[in-house]
């Protein structure tokens, strides 16, 4: 099916279209969206809405910011996700480039977006221990209180490196 969205229309598959049921805070009423890879914004992939076409977010693998990095889901998003398997997710942290300023981007570790690559369901998990702006710069530029740190938890899903970002597909431009 043609979707028109902010970066285009793309022809996507059924397949390629993921179903957030609670929508992404801010965007609770929007439910349908695909992942867009354009070759001049790698490593940036792009969560657009197929919903809305004036809504496209910035997204990039969170192990390419922070190495260590950790995602633990709650019972609620594993049920939301319907995972039965860690492997099937893949996990997105959503980026914020301010307008004519790149060099002050910062990801949003602490809310990334978690999609079921079986399922087709996504939602937006919320982390203990992750700065909502984390920023982009060089962490010897950064001051001990601004460095992230992980914390434990006692929930279910635990996924580490293994589980990157790899979409099967992105749209024609």
């Amino acid at each position: 099916m043609l979707y028109k969205t902010k970066l285009g229309e793309f022809d996507l598959s059924d397949e390629e279209v993921i179903t957030f049921p609670n929508g992404i805070p801010g965007f609770e009423d929007l439910k349908k969206y695909a992942v867009i890879s354009l070759e001049e914004t790698l490593p940036i992939f792009w969560l657009v809405s197929l919903d809305d076409d004036t809504v496209a977010l910035p997204l990039i693998d969170p192990w390419m910011i922070l190495d260590d990095y950790e995602v633990q889901l709650s019972q609620e998003d594993i049920d939301i996700l319907e995972i039965e398997d860690p492997s099937e997710i893949t996990i997105w942290t959503v980026l914020t480039i301010p307008v004519g300023r790149p060099q002050e981007t910062t990801a949003n570790l602490k809310a990334p977006i978690v999609i079921n690559l079986r399922s087709g369901l996504g939602c937006q998990a919320i982390l203990e221990g992750y700065e909502i702006k984390h920023s982009l710069k060089d962490p010897s530029e950064e001051s001990e209180s601004e460095k992230v740190g992980t914390t434990e938890s006692n929930e279910s899903v635990k996924t580490d490196r293994r589980y990157r970002p790899t979409p099967d597909k992105s749209g024609d431009r």
